[in-house]
């Protein structure tokens, strides 16, 4: 039974139950929210994580991209391929140089032989050096008015005999002769200048050996068989037939023009150090290592290692005093600037002035490089060589 103060009325009711809807669906609501604010943080989460993971990712690659980038393009002109007392040599700077004889190239003819020219560019470069380290010791100095009379030798114009012309002409044909080079070759008065001063150096150099050679040196008589290394002949072979057949028609067999030598063989008198391996075949060794005696007059000696061939000799005197000739003096100062040069680089390894950085990667790189820009060439063209003159040397 209601007693009257606990009666309600349907409106009473209704607005308890309202209440209670009202009450419970805002509990939904706010679980809702909460829930959807949770997935919401959730997914923010996770795309600020892969965000992350993408930069780190893109980062990742910019650095190994970088990295090759530098190790490929940037590294490599930088490094040193060579020095002498601190003064070094970049493998920007062999690369250069080699261009620079590419150009040379285009405008006097030859071409850069990649399989060669990298390793004896680099030695030749380090060389130079030590001559301009040793050229106020050796009296050596090549001035600026020498440098100004070297290049008008290779560029100043050539006149007929009996042929008149302006002076002012001739002047202006050789700034225009020479310049037209440095356009066509890339190269700047410059640098062009620096690399005549180095061959005026080792012009002077090899007058200084030279004028220590007498006109009249000891020298033997010899003739010879010359057979080149890639011949596939066997010298033993031929030194058997000597035993048969006479010197001369054997000898003609082998003859090449550009060697010393006639056809039958006949090279003439050969001073001591002209050919530094053949001495002990014909002048004796006192090397207590290595001691030898020379070749008896009229004997035919066994095979001998000669450097740059192989050789058959047959000795026909013994020491004389003989003028030497312009091309025996030329052979002998090349091999006494051989033996200096040598010399130079033993000393330089032992005392460490000189070092050297070249290895076949870095020999690849430098191939490379000198490829992109080296032109076309004709098989029938590579056996022209590098060119001639001062304008051709390193």
């Amino acid at each position: 039974m209601n007693l009257p103060w606990q009666r309600r009325s349907s409106a009473d009711d209704n607005e308890n139950s309202g209440r209670r809807r009202r009450q419970r669906n805002l509990r939904v609501r706010s679980r809702d929210q909460h829930e959807q604010s949770r997935a919401t943080n959730l997914e923010r989460r996770r795309q600020r994580i892969a965000i992350g993971v993408g930069a780190a990712l893109v980062l990742v690659i910019i650095i190994i991209v970088g990295a090759g980038f530098y190790k490929e393009f940037v590294e490599p002109p930088r490094v040193m391929a060579g020095s002498i007392r601190g003064e070094k040599f970049t493998m920007g700077d062999l690369v250069e140089r080699l261009r620079v004889r590419q150009g040379i190239n285009r405008y006097q003819g030859g071409y850069v032989d990649l399989s060669v020219d990298p390793f004896q560019f680099l030695q030749d470069l380090l060389f130079v050096e030590i001559v301009r380290q040793a050229a106020p010791t050796l009296g050596l100095e090549a001035t600026e008015d020498v440098i100004d009379k070297a290049i008008e030798a290779q560029f100043y114009p050539k006149l007929p005999p009996g042929q008149e012309s302006d002076p002012a002409q001739l002047k202006k044909e050789f700034k225009n002769t020479y310049q037209g080079f440095l356009t066509q070759v890339r190269l700047s008065d410059k640098d062009y200048r620096r690399m005549v001063e180095e061959q005026v150096l080792l012009l002077q150099l090899k007058a200084l050996l030279s004028s220590n050679i007498p006109d009249e040196p000891p020298q033997v008589e010899v003739e010879w068989i010359r057979v080149d290394f890639e011949n596939p002949v066997i010298p033993e072979e031929i030194r058997d037939r000597l035993d048969k057949e006479d010197f001369e028609s054997v000898a003609g067999e082998f003859f090449h023009p550009m060697e010393f030598g006639d056809e039958k063989g006949y090279v003439g008198w050969i001073p001591e150090g002209a050919f530094p391996d053949l001495d002990p075949v014909l002048y004796g060794s006192p090397d207590p290592d290595n001691e030898q005696e020379s070749l008896a007059i009229g004997e035919i000696s066994q095979p001998v290692y000669g450097g740059d061939a192989t050789y058959i000799i047959h000795l026909l005197s013994s020491p004389k005093e003989q003028e030497l000739t312009p091309r025996m003096r030329l052979k002998l100062v090349s091999a006494m600037m051989d033996e200096w040069r040598n010399g130079q680089v033993t000393r330089g390894s032992k005392e460490k002035w000189l070092k050297v950085n070249f290895d076949s990667h870095r020999y690849a790189w430098v191939a490379d490089q000198v490829a992109i820009t080296a032109p076309r060439i004709d098989k029938n063209e590579e056996g022209e060589g590098q060119g001639s003159g001062l304008i051709g040397s390193p």
